[in-house]
Parts: C-alpha cells; structure tokens; sequence
C-alpha cells in the first residue's frame, strides 16, 4: 500500500512539473541595433498575451533577415517612421476639434497613470506633437481664420488642420479618470501595433530589394538565427506562478543590458517633421517611398 501511494505521489509530480514547464514562454527582445521604440513595441505586444509570440516570430524573423541588406540609417528612420505613421493613420471620420490646452492637460494625466512603457512613450510622443502644434504662430494663424468662419484654402494651414485630426483621433480616446483607461488604450494599440510590424516588413523588404548591397539572404529556419533579435525563455505575465519581482519588471530593466539605457529612460518622440518628406536620409531620396502608401498625408 505503501509502495503504491509512493508511485501515486511520484506520478502526481511528474505531471504536476510537466504542466508547470507548459507555462514557460518564448519571448522576442529587441537589440540596440533596432529602434528602441520597436522594441518597446514589440515587448509590450507579446505581454498583453502569451499567444502573440508565435504570431509575431515570422514578421520579425523576416524583419531581420531583410534588415541584413540595410544601413544602420535606413533602419531607424524605416522602422520609426513607419510605427509612426502606422499609429496615426485612420479612416474614421476625422475629429474636428482643435488642440488646445484641454488636450496638454488630458495627455500630462494620461501620463501620469500610464502602466506601461510603450504607452508612455506614445503619449509623449503626442504631447510633443500637440505642444509643438499649439506653439506654432501658424497654428495660431489659421485657428483665428477658422474661427472667422473663412475657408481654408492655404496649404500650409489645412496640413496643419490634418495634423490636428490626426492627434485627435487618439485624444479624443484617452480618458484618464477611467479606471480602465490604460487597458483600453493598450486594447485600441494592439491592432496598430500588429500593422506597424507588417508594414516595417514589407518597408524593410522594399529596400533591402532596391539596394543591391549583396543577393538577399535566405530565409531564416528558425529564431534561433536571428542578429537584430534576440530569444528568451520567460514565464508569461498572465501565469499564476509568475513572481512578482519578475513581473514588476519595465521594459527598459528587460531592455538594457542590449541597449545601454538607464532603466528610466524612454525613446524621446521623433524630430522629424512628419508632415514633410526632406527628412529621408540620402540613400532613400531617389529611391520610391518606403511604403504603399507614398503620399500618406494625403491619403488620411
């Protein structure tokens, strides 16, 4: 009897570490090679669920072979614009109202409840955008010709008035005095950030095609020969056996010992003008756009 309790027991803990080994996770980090707001992204996509390893792995897989064929400029300025554009392009009705202080103060309380680092790093990035914009004397130009009720008909004051439509399509989303708001930011992301990673592929792919540095590389067989990547065994966020010192870890703990940033330290919002084109680097400027969508402004 004895015997047989002590086989039951045995045979309990086998299964028992064999269902707890079923909670490992894959995870895909970044390098320094890659923008650090892509890895951000990235990090942040696969902890809203241990499923979005696998559908990401290909994307990034081919990211990286076909980064292989770039310059280390024509990556960061590729893969930061595109998460930008990425974000901001939508085809709902646009939002008319104009950014003002009321929008500065819902995106500094927004921030100051955001729990996660790619969120804070997209709501400043909005808050430059938006302050940029208010301090602008063109923007204060054409806020007093449309509040004349004049029609705009100056370029330069309707890009403005489209840049305006842009920011606010997301504003207009943020509610800081929900206690959910952060989850249904991060939920109203997910499908943005699943295209900013398609479409840095096919950007990549694009370019990687026209430069002719050497024959494109093979596809790769597996994660395990990624450069710009890098794989790990982690226990997802979501399992109950996940220490709390373990998941109380930000991105950038995760992050810097391949990036050589302080843990506090986010990605500042991009320089660029993305309302103009001059900003590609040299070896982009007689190439076609890096993405389908070549006049995305106009597209909006």
């Amino acid at each position: 009897m004895i015997k047989r309790l002590k086989a039951f027991i045995a045979t309990i803990t086998i299964v028992f570490m064999y269902n707890s080994n079923a909670y490992a996770q894959k995870t895909i980090i970044g390098t320094r090679e890659m923008p650090l707001e892509l890895n951000l992204l990235i990090d942040n996509y696969q902890a809203m669920s241990p499923e979005n390893y696998a559908k990401i792995l290909p994307i990034i897989m081919n990211i990286d072979i076909y980064a292989r064929n770039m310059t280390k400029e024509d990556i960061f300025f590729i893969g930061k614009i595109e998460i930008y554009k990425t974000l901001l392009k939508n085809y709902d009705a646009p939002i008319k109202l104009p950014v003002d202080g009321t929008t500065i103060a819902t995106l500094h309380a927004a921030l100051a409840k955001a729990n996660d680092n790619f969120t804070k790093w997209f709501l400043q990035a909005l808050l430059k955008d938006s302050q940029d914009l208010i301090d602008s004397p063109v923007y204060k130009e054409y806020l007093l010709q449309k509040n004349s009720n004049t029609k705009i008909e100056k370029v330069e004051y309707r890009k403005l008035e489209k840049k305006a439509e842009l920011l606010q399509y997301w504003i207009a989303k943020i509610n800081p005095e929900s206690q959910d708001y952060s989850n249904t930011l991060r939920n109203d992301l997910a499908p943005k950030m699943l295209e900013a990673l398609k479409n840095i592929q096919n950007s990549f792919y694009f370019v990687a095609k026209e430069a002719n540095l050497s024959p494109m590389p093979p596809a790769l067989k597996d994660e395990t020969e990624l450069k710009f990547f890098a794989v790990n065994d982690t226990a997802p966020l979501a399992s109950p056996r996940a220490k709390d010192s373990d998941s109380s870890k930000s991105v950038d703990d995760i992050l810097a010992p391949l990036t050589d940033q302080a843990p506090s330290v986010l990605p500042r919002p991009s320089q660029e003008n993305w309302l103009e084109d001059e900003n590609a680097p040299a070896s982009l400027q007689n190439l076609p756009k890096p993405s389908n969508d070549a006049d995305w402004l106009q597209d909006f």
